[in-house]
């Protein structure tokens, strides 16, 4: 049985990879730039190109089960490619935004999770929320100045790290009984941008500081949607659950692990 996994530039995708692989799974990771993708030596690395036809037909060669990002453009070219490839079971990589289609991003991927289910293709889809991995981009202020700047410092999230992600989406894989099923997955605590910062410093064994920036500067970084839902937020705790347990059956990893998982990435 031959697992596909896409997006393996990405931090989820490649999480998927090294956690099949550490199964002793048989893996095959596509990516759209396979020139700048890098996977272990005995993991298969193909390119893919979802708006080529015969780009998709060739990663789905053989495969049985897929992971795989929500890109729309192209995803009529993977069903076709999916069903005569006798593909057995997708999870799709979604996100938490999809239940309300008003929202830019959730609309994004609606537009893949909506033909995808009416393909009829097994499908299991995972809306996850924030990211704990949305702090990498903190790392190079961290490493230079031990300084985070972000707006909104009292917003809070749930993030959820990225192995639990990874373990949901093999555990939907493996199991016939998660197809047609949407999880809505969180972190399994709600905590602000501050705390997320004392986190690292906890992880570091050093102070980190907090420095606010306002909607425009933050606009430079961060896409304006997302900060368009921060504003509305407010600083009201954010609802947990379910998590990845719900799926998986282990209790899900906090934020104060994500850091200590990551601690060398910004040291």
């Amino acid at each position: 049985m031959t697992y596909l996994v896409t997006g393996v530039r990405g931090i989820v995708g490649r999480t998927v990879v090294d956690q099949l692989r550490a199964a002793g799974k048989p893996v095959r990771a596509a990516s759209s730039r396979p020139a700048e993708t890098t996977v272990p030596d005995d993991v298969e690395l193909v390119g893919l190109d979802l708006t080529d036809p015969e780009s998709v037909t060739a990663a789905l060669a053989g495969v049985e089960k897929v992971f795989c990002y929500a890109a729309a453009e192209g995803i009529g070219n993977f069903i076709d490619a999916a069903e005569a490839a006798g593909v057995a079971h997708v999870v799709l990589l979604s996100s938490i935004a999809a239940e309300n289609d008003q929202n830019p991003i959730g609309a994004r991927h609606l537009a893949v999770e909506n033909p995808l289910r009416a393909s009829g293709l097994p499908l299991t889809v995972l809306r996850p929320g924030a990211f704990a991995a949305n702090a990498r981009t903190w790392f190079p202020t961290i490493k230079d100045e031990r300084v985070v700047r972000v707006p909104f410092p009292d917003l809070h999230l749930t993030p959820i790290h990225e192995a639990d992600i990874a373990d949901a989406a093999i555990a939907a894989l493996d199991d016939s009984s998660h197809a047609g099923k949407t999880y809505p997955l969180t972190g399994p605590e709600s905590l602000s941008h501050h705390q997320q910062v004392a986190a690292i410093a906890a992880a570091l064994g050093e102070p980190v500081q907090l420095i606010e920036l306002t909607y425009e500067e933050a606009a430079d970084v961060y896409y304006r949607p997302v900060l368009d839902m921060w504003a509305k937020a407010g600083s009201e705790p954010s609802p947990v659950g379910p998590t990845s347990e719900s799926v998986t059956g282990i209790p899900a990893r906090t934020f104060a692990q994500w850091a200590v998982d990551h601690v060398d990435d910004y040291r």
